[in-house]
């Protein structure tokens, strides 16, 4: 699953290693260390999302809260528009 917010771009996928984590690559380093910053684990991988971490998927879902918090709904309407 990929995860566009203004700042950053994230791919989300499963774990190779551990079927309860997710494995978080993104292209912002600021981005993942806000997010996802409990964990201390962050890895350089090259290519398009060079900074990844492995999380549980309790917090990855903590995570997820903080992103819809920080929707801002005022520009739902101007998205209307074009659609």
């Amino acid at each position: 699953m990929i995860v566009q917010v203004s700042n950053a771009t994230f791919l989300i996928e499963n774990c190779s290693t551990q079927k309860s984590c997710f494995s978080i690559k993104s292209d912002s380093m600021e981005e993942l260390l806000r997010l996802f910053g409990s964990s201390k684990n962050i890895q350089f991988v090259p290519g398009e999302y060079p900074y990844q971490v492995n999380i549980c998927r309790q917090e990855f879902s903590n995570s997820l809260i903080l992103l819809i918090k920080e929707i801002d709904y005022t520009n739902f309407s101007k998205l209307a528009t074009y659609c």
